[in-house]
């Protein structure tokens, strides 16, 4: 169901508010009220503060960081969930970094293929001489 107010904005060129209001049911002072509050946004300015930071931190930064900020840089206390309301509001969101993973050195010679295949399958034992030719070579760095 549309708000009251919204029904008197559209009707208001074919009847006269103060009819609008009493066949509604709502006083008129309060339907002036609305239309001074309507267009007034009172976080407008916490909005821009929240996208300054967001746009200095390069996109990187919640609504963690960013009430953390908003308290460090302009000393203003918000509370978390209001500012993660008012950033999905704006549309914006943290833009998750991929984790950098340490390779071990195994891991990287694997991957680059320096690592030969176990085709012997810990079966050293051969049926004849000059068969299977192991060897240890973890004692030389490559």
């Amino acid at each position: 169901m549309k708000n009251k107010h919204n029904v008197i904005d559209e009707l208001k060129p074919k009847r006269t508010v103060k009819e609008l209001c009493v066949y509604l049911g709502i006083s008129r002072s309060g339907y002036y009220a609305y239309l001074k509050r309507k267009d007034n946004d009172p976080d407008a300015e916490l909005k821009l503060k929240i996208r300054a930071i967001y746009e200095q931190r390069d996109k990187t930064v919640g609504y963690r960081r960013i009430q953390d900020e908003l308290y460090r840089q302009y000393s203003h206390v918000v509370n978390h969930k209001k500012v993660l309301r008012l950033m999905q509001q704006l549309g914006i969101k943290a833009i998750i970094r991929r984790k950098y993973v340490h390779r071990t050195s195994y891991e990287a010679a694997v991957s680059d293929g320096r690592i030969a295949e176990n085709k012997l399958k810990r079966d050293f034992t051969a049926a004849k001489p000059n068969q299977k030719w192991v060897t240890d070579v973890t004692q030389y760095r490559v």
